[in-house]
């Protein structure tokens, strides 16, 4: 227990040490990077699979809670446009994902997982629950944020510079009649513990269905079930926080010196990488644009694989359309945490060992 207490501090002081550099997502890189090097040095870092469920299962509530009934109400404007961008999505991750198994030594799960658009923790939790190489993909979704949040706006931008950022506005309902729950749990921090207990017990029953990736998906999919239908959930930044460094430090665990002798390896697989996402974002404005499905830039800004929110913002600042490109970002962060592991098993189960 001493292994997992020292892990924790030294992962909470990885976040602050990142935070303090301006790091992108430091809880998650922060404590993934001091407890990964210190444990190189040490071999001290553990975890107990409670803790990981605790984690993963709060992870799944934040990407619930941020899914509201507006969002559901008013997905069907952009039906079309998310089932198209997921298709292409879907199939880059496995053509992509094969091209790094054949050519630069990864085995399937590694391979794949490292391509899906998610986030970085979830994607860093899933490769752990899957038994990919957790370090590599941490890696890989790494870099793939920082290169989408660093070069995507200004592409974006010199590529739209002609449009106006004139759309046609949704109308918004999020109004929720008061349910029995509205009635007994009232305050924030009732909504936060209810949420909590909520995620846990999800969670675990998640794990126990030997589902992939059921421990997120489970609490995420009845998060947004009572979001839709109650005001009763709330995951603060604090908790998401918590999850993060959790998250980041048991990536931490798995790092040792090998990984750094492979990285050398990981350049040209993640130019590869970046370069597919680029294809598919100019592929997809085009495709929209001809369509009249979505104007050039908010479906440039809704196919940036970044995370949902800042790709929101951005675009927002930028001239797209907010309310299409959050529904969209939204629904594809679901999407991939959701569907896309399964997918992924299903295709390592009966076709890996054939192709």
């Amino acid at each position: 227990m001493t292994n997992v207490v020292l892990t924790l501090v030294v992962g909470v002081l990885g976040y602050k040490i990142a935070k303090f550099l301006k790091i992108p997502a430091p809880g998650i890189l922060g404590s993934m990077l001091f407890v990964g090097i210190t444990n190189i040095f040490f071999g001290y870092a553990k975890f107990i699979r409670p803790i990981k469920i605790f984690s993963v299962a709060l992870s799944g509530a934040y990407i619930g809670v941020k899914i509201k009934r507006k969002d559901v109400v008013n997905f069907k404007y952009v039906i079309k446009p998310f089932f198209i961008l997921v298709f292409a999505f879907t199939i880059n991750t496995f053509l992509v994902g094969s091209i790094i198994h054949y050519f630069f030594d990864l085995d399937w799960m590694t391979s794949l997982l490292s391509c899906v658009p998610g986030g970085v923790s979830e994607m860093s939790i899933i490769a752990m629950d899957l038994n990919a190489d957790a370090g590599i993909v941490t890696v890989m979704q790494t870099v793939r944020l920082i290169g989408t949040l660093i070069v995507f706006p200004y592409w974006i931008t010199r590529l739209t510079d002609d449009e106006n950022g004139n759309h046609e506005s949704i109308s918004l309902d999020d109004s929720i009649n008061k349910s029995f729950l509205d009635k007994i749990i009232k305050s924030k921090n009732q909504k936060i513990i209810f949420t909590m207990i909520v995620a846990i017990i999800s969670g675990y029953i998640g794990y126990l269905s030997g589902i992939p990736a059921a421990n997120m998906m489970f609490p995420m999919l009845v998060i947004v079930f009572l979001n839709i239908n109650t005001n009763a959930c709330i995951v603060t930044k604090d908790e998401k926080l918590v999850a993060q460094i959790i998250a980041g430090s048991t990536v931490g665990t798995t790092i040792n010196a090998s990984i750094f002798v492979s990285l050398k390896n990981m350049i040209i697989p993640i130019l590869i990488l970046l370069v597919s996402y680029f294809l598919i974002n100019i592929g997809y404005s085009i495709l929209c644009e001809r369509k009249k499905l979505l104007d050039k830039k908010s479906a440039m800004f809704a196919s940036a694989p970044g995370g949902a929110t800042d790709m929101t913002l951005i675009g927002a600042d930028l001239g797209a359309d907010l309310t299409k490109t959050a529904l969209i970002q939204s629904f594809r962060a679901a999407y991939v945490v959701s569907v896309m592991p399964n997918l992924i098993v299903l295709f390592v189960k009966y076709f890996g060992e054939i192709l």
